[in-house]
């Protein structure tokens, strides 16, 4: 499914005090501590490595759940290009995530597991994400 890229401005105000995502369809989350703008390459960077850990720490099989979205666009004008030509070519696409958010949720994991994947990815220093059951 393609999604057709608009050239948007980036109106967002930064609320520290946002807190009203809840688990919907898994049993545990993990939350996003602080607010961070992630590109769409650091984004599938991010899945795979999700992805490729939970293989590595456990055997059961379960479903994780994404919840990530690229709205947002970054563009470029060339370098000799005068005011007054437009904005220029979308560069890549980019997702501004709040405090609060939950990126993604597991369903049917261990607690167990959770946990170590959630010290895992903090390790990384990426994203500090806390747990949520």
């Amino acid at each position: 499914m393609q999604i057709s890229r608009k050239k948007h401005h980036f109106k967002f105000k930064n609320k520290l005090t946002w807190t009203k995502h809840t688990l919907k369809y898994g049993s545990l989350g993990f939350k996003i501590i602080k607010c961070i703008c992630i590109i769409d390459k650091q984004e599938e960077f991010l899945k795979l490595l999700i992805i490729k850990t939970l293989k590595k720490i456990t055997n059961s099989k379960g479903k994780i759940l994404f919840y990530s979205n690229q709205f947002y666009n970054k563009t470029k004008l060339p370098l000799e290009s005068r005011m007054g030509k437009g904005k220029g070519e979308i560069i890549c696409s980019f997702s501004y995530y709040k405090t609060g958010f939950i990126l993604f949720e597991l369903k049917g994991f261990d607690l167990i597991d959770a946990l170590k994947l959630k010290t895992y990815l903090n390790n990384k220093k990426i994203i500090k994400f806390s747990l949520i059951y």
